[in-house]
């Protein structure tokens, strides 16, 4: 009878400890989804801020555009590149 006992006390702790680790996996999977939830919320706001950072290119693009036409029309040159030094020469 005693051995019995025993079994049973060492069964019931095999219980308790697999039933713990179960608990400590759950935790760690709802950490993980927490985190992967986090991390594609960021995603999504760094996407947001390319596609604001392409419309202010675009726009950028188009006025470069329209002061060059412009130019063109009022007969103004368009220099490109840096200025000549003075002094140099």
């Amino acid at each position: 009878f005693c051995q019995a006992d025993e079994e049973d006390d060492h069964s019931d702790l095999a219980l308790e400890a697999a039933k713990s680790r179960r608990k400590v996996c759950q935790a760690q999977k709802a950490l993980a989804d927490c985190t992967l939830e986090h991390h594609m919320v960021l995603v999504d706001l760094y996407r947001r801020r390319v596609e604001a950072a392409n419309m202010h290119l675009l726009t950028a693009d188009l006025n470069v555009g329209r002061m060059h036409i412009e130019s063109k029309k009022s007969g103004i040159p368009t220099f490109v590149g840096s200025s000549p030094r003075r002094g140099t020469a």
